[in-house]
């Protein structure tokens, strides 16, 4: 076998070299990169491991590793996902549900949400406001700057946070596999630009990651290939991919050609997703309080950490009933229960304004600056929607998409994008995401329209 590969390798750089003589634009090829040099990444990812099979996805409420492979069956798929937490602390680094919990007690030593903030060159006033913790400049970009609990200031990058968290699903996958994984596939979202895509797979990946090779792909690609849209059978087809996180969320339309995703539209928000519908009923319980129990808990940061984590759980239930009894006695400190209801109707009543902003991002993508007059034949010309994210799970969105699109059928899939990539990871889809054809080399996958 061993003594066959050389001519697999050279089969494959005569095949590049065709492609080139027969037109490489049709393959996604980005003008101005030599075949030779698409034919030398590919045999370098290959090279390290014909086996690999590995994708993660970093988010900004949880992150998660996926793929293929083990000791006894290696077509058998695995994943794990962990909080998008990272607490410093006397002890050593918290990663996970661990520094979460942390963040509970010591929130100025934790660090979350920090994905918006990768690679972006100055800080956002609003960002300041939503963290406990400061932001500095650190190589021309965003750096984060925090206290540990012994008083020492530090500076890093929210590059190494990504890193941590990628060391820490790669370390759970290793034990399901039992072997190192040495390459993966990174998703990352598609309007970050060339420069912070290589800051995520030389810093977060490989630096701080642990990774030898690392290589990235669209969000929006991932999740349209979780259902093999990337494959003949979507050859042609316009995609509308809506993501609506934790905290962020965006839209994007794209049609695939080639097994080559090409930008149509894209819009996306960082500063809307779950975290602030949470905050709405957060807000409405604070003056409920205030009203009906005479006490201000504004500034009372336990009981607010207490509230806002019970608001989170009655947001989830509340997918899934009419209503439910908060237990405010708790957040007040009292012995006696003190229940309070909150019902579907009212959260939806609170978050309608945000439900309709983005709605708005999606009508923007599908419309495209066209006149409202074509409104109709702008929606049937997209061929799939799919949903992604933890949020699209709120009833109110999947209704209000629902009567957008004039009732047709939607794909929701909160995990879509990290089971398309591990689909994506395979080494026979390396056409798909190798960086001569996602643009690591010269810009966005969907730069070419």
């Amino acid at each position: 076998m061993a003594a066959t590969r050389p001519l697999l390798y050279l089969g494959v750089l005569l095949l590049f070299l065709a492609m080139a003589a027969s037109g490489a634009a049709a393959f996604g090829l980005p003008r101005g990169v030599s075949p030779a040099h698409c034919a030398n990444e590919f045999l370098q990812y290959h090279g390290i491991s014909q086996h690999e099979k590995t994708a993660i996805h970093l988010g900004n409420t949880k992150s998660c590793i996926a793929g293929y492979g083990g000791r006894l069956d290696p077509y058998t798929a695995y994943q794990f996902c962990i909080p998008s937490w990272v607490a410093f602390t006397d002890n050593g680094t918290l990663v996970g549900e661990a520094a979460m919990s942390h963040a509970a007690v010591s929130p100025g030593t934790a660090v979350s949400g920090f994905k918006r903030l990768l690679g972006i060159r100055q800080m956002v006033k609003r960002d300041a406001e939503l963290v406990p913790y400061q932001f500095t400049e650190q190589l021309g970009r965003c750096g984060i700057q925090m206290e540990t609990e012994e008083g020492q200031t530090m500076n890093f990058l929210p590059e190494r946070v990504a890193g941590i968290l990628i060391a820490e699903l790669k370390k759970m996958a290793e034990a399901r596999l039992g072997r190192e994984i040495e390459s993966a596939l990174v998703t990352v979202p598609g309007h970050l630009n060339d420069a912070q895509r290589s800051w995520v797979r030389r810093e977060a990946a490989r630096l701080h990651g642990g990774l030898g090779v690392a290589k990235v792909v669209d969000e929006q690609v991932a999740a349209a290939a979780a259902y093999r849209l990337h494959e003949k059978r979507g050859d042609d087809k316009v995609v509308l991919v809506f993501h609506l996180g934790g905290r962020t969320s965006h839209a994007t339309k794209f049609r695939f050609k080639d097994g080559t995703g090409h930008l149509l539209e894209e819009r996306h928000d960082a500063y809307l997703g779950g975290d602030d519908f949470t905050g709405r009923v957060v807000d409405y319980f604070v003056e409920l309080i205030k009203e009906k129990h005479h006490r201000d808990i504004r500034g009372d940061e336990a009981a607010l950490r207490k509230l806002r984590a019970d608001c989170e759980t009655a947001k989830k239930l509340l997918s899934d009933r009419e209503g439910i009894l908060m237990n405010i006695g708790s957040v007040l400190g009292e012995g006696a229960d003190v229940y309070e209801e909150l019902t579907r109707a009212k959260f939806e009543e609170l978050n309608h304004d945000l439900m309709e902003r983005a709605m708005e991002i999606v009508e923007t993508v599908v419309m495209g600056g066209a006149p409202t007059s074509v409104a109709q034949s702008r929606k049937d010309a997209i061929d799939e929607v799919i949903l992604v994210g933890g949020s699209v799970r709120i009833p109110m969105v999947g209704q209000l998409l629902e009567d957008y699109f004039d009732g047709r059928g939607l794909i929701r899939d909160e995990d879509a994008v990290i089971r398309g990539a591990a689909l994506l990871s395979r080494p026979e889809s390396a056409r798909y995401v190798d960086e001569c054809y996602n643009g690591g080399v010269s810009g966005p996958l969907w730069l070419a329209k």
